[in-house]
């Protein structure tokens, strides 16, 4: 017995399993390009979201109040990203579920800092008009407006985290 016989029946072996062999990768490599897909879909959708955010703040730090408003009101609606709407029936729950399982979310960090920004924002907004003299009532200032606006966000976000309601805007909602 020479050496050839092993060898050619080793290529007769590999010659049979090489169809297969290339399907197998060619399914591993569908899969993963696949899958990377979709995460780069997710971080792109993060990176839009936090472009929002940060046009939304900088209408926020305006010095127009119609501006101020409009921040807080996009604030609102980015910090709600990625939640089932209401009203939705069993069938069309499952279907949203389905179709969003994949997408990107807010994140508890990402609402801590949205938090933070706009109950700093509402916390400055107060003191401002207090040292002007400026009581806060909603139906002769529209500073109050969006101080109020800004206050309801912070208490819906601690809602939203499972947390008591920040006590200085509480203080401040009390005190108009």
């Amino acid at each position: 017995m020479n050496g050839y016989e092993s060898s050619s029946s080793a290529l007769a072996w590999l010659l049979w399993l090489a169809p297969l062999l290339t399907v197998v990768v060619a399914v591993i490599g569908a899969y993963v390009g696949v899958r990377t897909l979709q995460f780069r879909t997710k971080v792109d959708s993060a990176g839009q979201w936090w472009a929002r955010v940060q046009n939304a703040i900088d209408h926020c730090l305006a010095d127009n109040t119609r501006e101020q408003n409009l921040g807080t009101t996009m604030l609102d609606h980015l910090q709600a990203q990625g939640e089932m709407p209401e009203g939705l029936d069993e069938t069309q729950q499952r279907e949203w579920q389905r179709i969003n399982k994949m997408r990107w979310s807010v994140q508890p960090e990402d609402l801590l800092m949205i938090h933070g920004i706009v109950k700093d924002l509402a916390l400055s907004q107060s003191k401002r008009l207090s040292s002007m003299g400026i009581r806060l009532n909603p139906e002769v200032r529209p500073e109050y407006d969006t101080l109020l606006r800004q206050a309801q966000l912070v208490l819906k976000i601690d809602a939203k985290l499972g947390r008591e309601g920040d006590p200085e805007i509480l203080k401040l909602l009390t005190a108009g």
